[in-house]
C-alpha cells in the first residue's frame, strides 16, 4: 500500500470513497466524464492510498489548508476531512499510508498545526491527535429566559445584503483563540445561499454606535430555534461579550416566544454564560468535543508558544508520524524575549506523546491535568510546567 496526492482529474475517486463509506449518492459515470475539466484546488489536497501501481485508489481524505491563530501568531494548519476507505480494504493500513505521506508534506511545507472531526477518538489517537476543547450545547426555554433589555437594536439580513457584520463579530470573538481560522469572509456559502428558501434567518445585534456585537443564523427544528452549527446545517450564534448576548437573547424572547419553545446554540467551554440568566433550573446543556488537534512541527510550536514569566522546560516527545518530533527539546523563555528551543541530550522534565503535548501547548489542558494523562511521565515535578501549559481559548468553528 502506498499513498500520494491525487491529480485533479483523479479527485472524483475521493467523492466515490465518501459516497460508499457514508452511504451517499454518487453518479460515477458522470463524475468520471467530467474529471478531465477538473482544476487544482489551492486550498486543499486530496491524498489517496493505492494497493499497487496501476490500480485505482481504495481510500482517501482531503487535507484542507488554512491560516490559523496560535498564541498571537498566524500559522499554517491542515484540516483533515472526508476520510473514507472502500469496505474490502478497511483495516489494511490505507489511511495510515495517507496520514504518513500527508503529514510529511505538511511538515516540509511549514505547517505547525492540524485538526479534524473524528468518527472515533481512539482511532485518530493512533496518529497523534488528541481531543480538542469541550463545548456546551445549550437549550434555553424562552419562557424563563428573563434577560434584561440592554439597548441596542436588531437588524435582519436578507439574501443579497452585506454580510460583513458577521465577519466583524467572528474576528472579535476569535482574535485571541488558538486554532481559529483566519477568514476573508464569514462564510462564502452564505453569499450564494437562498436562506429564505431554506427557512433560515440572520439577525444581528448592534450597539448604539451601530457596531455589530452578536448574531444568530438559525431555523426551526420542531419547537426549537436551532442555531447549532453542524455538517448538515451551518447555523451559528456568536457574541463578542455578555451585553451583546443579552441583547440578542432579549430580542429572541420578545420576538419569538409565541413561535418557539426554546433556543439552541453552542459555546466553547472557556466562555461562561450561566451568570447571565436569573432562572437556570429549566435550562439544559450537554457536553461535546470540538474535534481533535495535534502539533505538526513541535520545534516551531515551542518557539511560538506564549509562556508566563521566566524559566526553562525540557520535554522528550514521541510522534507516530514524524520522526523530527521524536526528540528531546529544551525550551527557554523570558518576558520580552523570543523563545529559544534546542535539541538536547539530557534528562527530560517529562516524557510526552505528541497528542498530550499538543493539547497542553494549545491550551486545551493545563499542567494541573498532567496526573490524569496515563501516557505522559513526569520526571521532575518541580519543573515550571504551569508556566508553559495553561488553559487558553482554543476552538475551531470551521467544518471540513
Amino acid at each position: 500500500m502506498f499513498a500520494r496526492k491525487l491529480k485533479p482529474e483523479e479527485r472524483y475517486y475521493s467523492g466515490l470513497h465518501m459516497a460508499v463509506a457514508f452511504e451517499g449518492g454518487f453518479d460515477l459515470l458522470k463524475e468520471r466524464a467530467a474529471a478531465g475539466e477538473a482544476k487544482e484546488d489551492p486550498h486543499a489536497d486530496c491524498w489517496a492510498a493505492f494497493p499497487e501501481e496501476g490500480k485505482p485508489p481504495v481510500a482517501s481524505f482531503v487535507m484542507n489548508k488554512f491560516n490559523a491563530r496560535f498564541d498571537g501568531h498566524t500559522v499554517k494548519m491542515g484540516g483533515v476531512g472526508g476520510v473514507a476507505t472502500l469496505p474490502p480494504y478497511r483495516r489494511g493500513g490505507a489511511i495510515r499510508a495517507c496520514m504518513q505521506a500527508s503529514f510529511r508534506d505538511l511538515f516540509d511545507s511549514g505547517f505547525v498545526l492540524s485538526s479534524l472531526y473524528p468518527f472515533s477518538t481512539a482511532y485518530y489517537r493512533k496518529f497523534g491527535f488528541e481531543n480538542g476543547q469541550p463545548c456546551l450545547l445549550w437549550t434555553l426555554p424562552l419562557f424563563n429566559l428573563n434577560v434584561p433589555d440592554v439597548g441596542g437594536r436588531i437588524v435582519e439580513l436578507f439574501p443579497g445584503d452585506d454580510l460583513s457584520p458577521l465577519l466583524t463579530v467572528y474576528n472579535a470573538v476569535y482574535e485571541n483563540c488558538n486554532l481559529s481560522v483566519v477568514r476573508e469572509a464569514y462564510d462564502p456559502d452564505l453569499e450564494k445561499a437562498n436562506l429564505l428558501e431554506q427557512k433560515r434567518y440572520i439577525f444581528v445585534w448592534e450597539d448604539e454606535t451601530g457596531a455589530p456585537g452578536a448574531f444568530l443564523i438559525g431555523g426551526r427544528d420542531g419547537d426549537v430555534l436551532n442555531c447549532r452549527m453542524d455538517f448538515s446545517m451551518k447555523n451559528c450564534l456568536l457574541f463578542r461579550d455578555a451585553r451583546a448576548l443579552q441583547g440578542l437573547l432579549y430580542f429572541v424572547r420578545t420576538a419569538f416566544i409565541a413561535n418557539f419553545r426554546a433556543i439552541r446554540f453552542a459555546t466553547p467551554a472557556h466562555v461562561s454564560i450561566l451568570s447571565l440568566f436569573p432562572e437556570a433550573t429549566t435550562m439544559e446543556s450537554s457536553l461535546f468535543l470540538n474535534g481533535m488537534l495535534r502539533v505538526v512541527n513541535a520545534e516551531a510550536a515551542l518557539k511560538l508558544c506564549r509562556c508566563r514569566g521566566e524559566g526553562s522546560l525540557t520535554l522528550k516527545l514521541t510522534d507516530p508520524l514524524l520522526e523530527e518530533n521524536c526528540d528531546t527539546f529544551r525550551l527557554t523563555f523570558a518576558p520580552g524575549k523570543e523563545n529559544r528551543v534546542e535539541r538536547v541530550q539530557k534528562e527530560p522534565d517529562a516524557l510526552l506523546p505528541i497528542g498530550d503535548f499538543s493539547a497542553l501547548l494549545c491550551g486545551v489542558r493545563s499542567a494541573e491535568e498532567l496526573p490524569w494523562m496515563p501516557e505522559t511521565v513526569v520526571k521532575n515535578p518541580n519543573a515550571p510546567f504551569a508556566q508553559v501549559f495553561y488553559h487558553k481559548p482554543c476552538h475551531v468553528l470551521d467544518l471540513f
